[in-house]
This record gives structure tokens, C-alpha cells and sequence, in this order.
């Protein structure tokens, strides 16, 4: 079985997203997002992912392409542009996959709790 990897996809060199697998990216983009050709694909170990659309629907491909080097540098850009001082962590990318995955989990976390705060606070005075 072929282990599960990182899907890193950026737009630019400011914005970044992660999922955590090829079906979850391909289920997050929709055809239009891939119109503009704006967006850059990588696996967590630096392959190419090459994105096409096929019956209305995002195809992500693995390459046999390895641009690790690629990769480094971009999440270099990005960590730098988002203020983070430990530029270190665009050398392991599986461990930065991870580190925001989970920071994405948290968050979605804390506004679910934060929601349902909200909910439970309008019940006891309503």
C-alpha cells in the first residue's frame, strides 16, 4: 500500500493550501479554480502533481517529475511572506504538512465550539 501524502497547492507566493491527500484536494478545487492556470501542485516529498479537468470535474495527477528543491523554495516564499520566522520548516515538508493540518483542524475546532457557545448561550436567554 502506497502511503497517503500531502497535496500542497499555492496560488502565488502568499497563499497556500494543504490537504491531505490527492482526493482531498481534487475534492476542495472545483474546474473553474483551474481556469487561469494559478495555481502550482506539489506532493509533500516534492513530486509534480499535474491538474487537468475531466467532465466537469479537478483530476490531480502524480508526475514522475521530483522537484523537491521546487517545493522548498516556494514554501520558503511562503513561510517568509506569512511572517513565520523559522524558515527551517521548508525543509521537511512532510512535518510542515502536518503542523498546518493540524493548525487547520484546531481553528475549525475553536469556531464549532465558539458556534455552538453561541447557540447554547441564545437557548438559555431565549
Amino acid at each position: 500500500m502506497v502511503p497517503q501524502q500531502a497535496v500542497y497547492t499555492f496560488e502565488g507566493p502568499s497563499v497556500l493550501y494543504v490537504h491531505p491527500s490527492l482526493a482531498a484536494a481534487e475534492d476542495y478545487f472545483e474546474a473553474i479554480d483551474l481556469e487561469n492556470d494559478e495555481y502550482v501542485f506539489f506532493g509533500q516529498d516534492g513530486t509534480v502533481i499535474q491538474p487537468k479537468v475531466e467532465d466537469g470535474r479537478v483530476v490531480l495527477t502524480a508526475t514522475l517529475e521530483q522537484r523537491a528543491d521546487k517545493l522548498r523554495q516556494r514554501l520558503r516564499t511562503y513561510l517568509d511572506h506569512s511572517g513565520e520566522s523559522n524558515l527551517a520548516l521548508a525543509d521537511d515538508a512532510a512535518y510542515l504538512a502536518r503542523l498546518l493540518l493540524d493548525r487547520e483542524r484546531e481553528c475549525q475546532k475553536s469556531r464549532w465550539l465558539s458556534r455552538l457557545s453561541g447557540i447554547l448561550a441564545r437557548r438559555r436567554t431565549g
